[in-house]
C-alpha cells in the first residue's frame, strides 16, 4: 500500500523486493552498509531463511515521489511466535549487524522532520510487538529515528581490529609475546609431523563441499547450532558460493597431509572481514589449536589483499580479546504494539538488563 504525504517523500511497505536490482544497488553507492545488508546477503536471507522460520518478508521503503529514486530500504519479517505477532529485523541468529539502508539526504530530511514516524506508522502492518536486533552502536540512532525507540543493551558485543601496516610489525603490536610464540610453536609442531597449507577456496564446488564439511566438524560441538538446519546450511552454501564468484566471500581450508584439519567462512565489504563460522576436527587436531592457527593465517592474508579489518563479529569469546579487538556493545530495540506487546516488551527488557549485570558481576 502506497501513502502519499506531505513531505518529499513517499513511503510504502511491500511483500517482495529485488536486491540484485538497480535501485538497491543504487541505494547501497549512496549508504553506508555493513556485509549484512549486501544484495548476496540479502537475496540469500529471504530465498532461503524467512519462510523456513515461518515468516512472510515485509520491506519498507521511502521515494521520491518525483523520480522514484529509492532513498531508504528496511527489509523486516513478520510472523506469529508464541502467539505474539512479531515485527522484526533480519536476524534469525545469522545476521550480525542489522540497520536500516538510507541516503545521507534521507537519514537529514529525517532528523529535521519528526512527523516522518507518523508516516512510516501509517504503512506498518499490526503487530503486537517489534524486536530490532542486534544492533551496533552508531546505528542505533537511525531506529531512533524511524520509530521512536530507545536501545538496550543486549549484555554482549562484537569485536573487531584494525589491520595496518606490514602484518609481522601489526601482529607484534596487537598480539602479546606468549600468545603469538604459542601460535608459532604450534604451528611449527604440526608441520614436523605433516605437510600443512591453509589456502583460500576459489572454485565454486570446492566452496559449496567445504561449507558442507564445516557443518559436519561442528555437529554437536556448538549447542543450537542452527547450520544444522538443511535451510540454514542452503543459506550459508549459497552465500558462500555466489559471494566466492563475486568478491564478497571467503572460505579458507587447512589441510594437514591428505586430511582436511579445518574451515573458516566469511563475508567481506568495504575492506572489512567479516567472520562467521569456523568447523576444525579437535578429536585429531585438537592439540594444535588450529582454530587460532587459521585466524593468524586469514588475517595475514586479508591484509596482503588490502583489507584493512578483521571482524569477529558479535560474542564475547576470550581468543578474539587476545587478537588485539576493540569491543563494542551490541543493541536491541522493542517497540510495543498492543497491550499483549506491552507486557511483552516490559519482561524482554528486564532479561536484557538481568543479562547485563551478570556479565559485569563477571568481569569484575
Amino acid at each position: 500500500m502506497l501513502w502519499a504525504v506531505h513531505l518529499p517523500l513517499e513511503f510504502e511497505t511491500v511483500s517482495s523486493f529485488d536486491f540484485s536490482g538497480e535501485d538497491y544497488a543504487h541505494l547501497c553507492a549512496q549508504a553506508q552498509i555493513s556485509a549484512f545488508q549486501h544484495p548476496i546477503w540479502l537475496d540469500a536471507f529471504y530465498r532461503h531463511l524467512v519462510t523456513n522460520r515461518g515468516g512472510n518478508p515485509l520491506f519498507l521503503a521511502a521515494r521520491r515521489p518525483d523520480t522514484g529514486a529509492l532513498e531508504l530500504m528496511l527489509p523486516l519479517i513478520l510472523r506469529r511466535r508464541y502467539g505474539i505477532r512479531l515485527l522484526e529485523t533480519t536476524d534469525l541468529g545469522v545476521s550480525d549487524y542489522v540497520a536500516p539502508v538510507g541516503t545521507p539526504a534521507f537519514w537529514s530530511l529525517v532528523e529535521q522532520m519528526p512527523a516522518v514516524r507518523n508516516e512510516i506508522k501509517k504503512v506498518l502492518p499490526q503487530f503486537d510487538l517489534m524486536r530490532i536486533r542486534p544492533v551496533r552502536d552508531g546505528d542505533c540512532h537511525k531506529f531512533d529515528l524511524l520509530f521512536d525507540v530507545h536501545p538496550v543493551p543486549l549484555g554482549f558485543s562484537s569485536h573487531a581490529v584494525e589491520l595496518d601496516g606490514p602484518f609481522d610489525e601489526w601482529r607484534k603490536s596487537n598480539l602479546n609475546a606468549s600468545f603469538r610464540k604459542m601460535i608459532d610453536r604450534k604451528r611449527r609442531k604440526l608441520q614436523r609431523e605433516h605437510e600443512t597449507a591453509i589456502d583460500e577456496l576459489k572454485e565454486p564446488g570446492a566452496v559449496a563441499s567445504a561449507i558442507g564439511s564445516l557443518a559436519a566438524l561442528r555437529s554437536g560441538r556448538f549447542e543450537g547450532d542452527i547450520i544444522q538446519n538443511d535451510f540454514v546450511l542452503a543459506f550459508y552454501r549459497d552465500v558462500a558460493v555466489r559471494g566466492t564468484t563475486e568478491g564478497f566471500a571467503g572460505t579458507w581450508r587447512m589441510r594437514a597431509g591428505d586430511e582436511d584439519v579445518g574451515y573458516v567462512f566469511g563475508v567481506t565489504h568495504g575492506g572489512r572481514f567479516y567472520y562467521l563460522l569456523i568447523g576444525c576436527d579437535y578429536e585429531d587436531f585438537g592439540n594444535y589449536s588450529p582454530g587460532l592457527q587459521m585466524y593468524d593465517a586469514i588475517i595475514k592474508d586479508w591484509m596482503e589483499q588490502g583489507g584493512t579489518c578483521f571482524d569477529f563479529t558479535i560474542g564475547d569469546e576470550d581468543f578474539k580479546r587476545k587478537f588485539g579487538t576493540t569491543a563494542t556493545p551490541i543493541y536491541g530495540f522493542y517497540k510495543a504494539g498492543s497491550l499483549f506487546g506491552r507486557i511483552v516488551k516490559s519482561v524482554l527488557e528486564r532479561k536484557h538488563a538481568y543479562d547485563v549485570g551478570r556479565n559485569q558481576r563477571k568481569v569484575r
